[in-house]
């Protein structure tokens, strides 16, 4: 990519690091041609239809990829990638699409509440497609956010559609960082350092970024205790500790930061939870700092920081029908049997079943913060999210 970069071929680095692999064979064959019988002579068609295909595939991605318009939205990206080439991922995409109103991103949001006038930038490490580093670019008041990611194509969506104010560095993220000793007031880890395989190195690395005076916050880790999908190499309740064993940190659950969070309170860390009691806690969150005034339950936010940005419908609920006043009637659906059961604790806040009066749309669509609004958005039934997200 550097050679390309340096003989001023600028696509073609771009697309040599975002463009993924079309469908795996006979994916891309005329559907006529898929369902004939799968025997020699067939099979060889089949497979040279979808070579001549795959060519056409990769020229028409690579112009949407790289000229997406003013009406492609950050999802449309992840349908893509996700559901149209050859890194189909179900899963992935909706853990992303869907990421504004889960559990797990209320959880962060409460830790991002901790950040007041920083005196340094702040660092989003793993950042992955920026959802965190919006937030943390609100909360920086001027200062610069950098995220940090070893998927150049979660960087590329982060800065063109989710949080564009913030800067990128694509770079591994468990090994020595690209930064110089104390360039952070605060150094933020979301849904991702329980992946790590250098775990101790990455530790070590963010202490000497933020120096005595920063903050270390890694949150939504996975207990190896636990059985939990996709959860890398996690460690157990004694294993975070005894990393942390050289720096004051508080060990919490996220089941009692979620509990406060939808009481519009922030994290409760005055003292770390018994580490027998979050044997029993599948992910745990963990704030690391010199500065012992940051260890305090704290009290209720100024506003739902969930409401940042452009508010619209939680996309998880669909509309089941318009009555004759043009009321809407909407009903909480999971786009899959997997989502539901690892996004369990939506079900304590996001109402199964809502009625939304055509007034309140109105409010909604013109940024009006209303008393039915406020309603909603302390349900979750209305977010905020980027103006090109969907």
């Amino acid at each position: 990519m550097t050679g390309l970069i340096k003989s001023g071929r600028y696509r073609e680095a771009l697309l040599s690091v975002i463009l993924p692999p079309p469908p795996a064979g006979p994916a891309l064959a005329p559907a006529w041609m898929q369902s004939l019988p799968s025997v020699r002579g067939i099979n060889r068609l089949k497979r040279l239809a979808h070579q001549r295909a795959s060519r056409r595939w990769r020229e028409q991605a690579a112009a949407f990829l790289t000229d997406p318009g003013d009406q492609v939205t950050a999802c449309d990206l992840l349908d893509f990638y996700y559901h149209r080439s050859g890194f189909k991922m179900t899963n992935a995409y909706d853990y992303f699409a869907f990421r504004f109103g889960q559990p797990r991103h209320l959880v962060a949001l409460s830790f991002t509440s901790l950040i007041h006038t920083p005196r340094k930038p702040i660092l989003d490490l793993a950042c992955g497609y920026g959802h965190i580093t919006r937030s943390l670019v609100r909360r920086a008041k001027g200062q610069p956010v950098i995220g940090a990611d070893p998927n150049f194509i979660g960087l590329y969506v982060a800065k063109t559609f989710i949080a564009p104010e913030a800067e990128y560095v694509c770079c591994v993220t468990d090994a020595s960082l690209p930064f110089r000793n104390g360039s952070f007031s605060t150094a933020f880890c979301s849904d991702a350092f329980h992946l790590f395989i250098n775990k101790a190195t990455c530790f070590r690395e963010l202490k000497r970024l933020t120096h005595e005076n920063g903050l270390i916050m890694l949150v939504g880790l996975c207990n190896a205790l636990s059985k939990y999908p996709y959860a890398g190499e996690p460690l157990s309740p004694e294993g975070y500790q005894g990393l942390l064993a050289d720096m004051p940190h508080c060990l919490v659950p996220d089941r009692a930061v979620l509990t406060r969070y939808l009481q519009k309170q922030g994290p409760p860390l005055a003292r770390s939870s018994e580490i027998g009691r979050l044997a029993y806690e599948p992910t745990l969150s963990v704030v690391a700092s010199h500065r012992h005034e940051v260890f305090q339950d704290y009290g209720s936010f100024q506003d739902w920081p969930h409401a940042e940005g452009r508010l619209g419908l939680n996309p998880l609920y669909t509309e089941e029908r318009r009555d004759g006043l043009g009321n809407l009637h909407l009903r909480r659906t999971f786009p899959t049997a997997w989502y539901e059961e690892h996004n369990a604790e939506c079900k304590q806040y996001l109402p199964e079943a809502v009625s939304v009066d055509s007034k309140v749309l109105s409010h909604l669509a013109q940024g009006e913060r209303t008393p039915e609004v406020e309603k909603l958005i302390e349900q979750c039934v209305v977010l905020g999210m980027p103006a090109r997200y969907r």
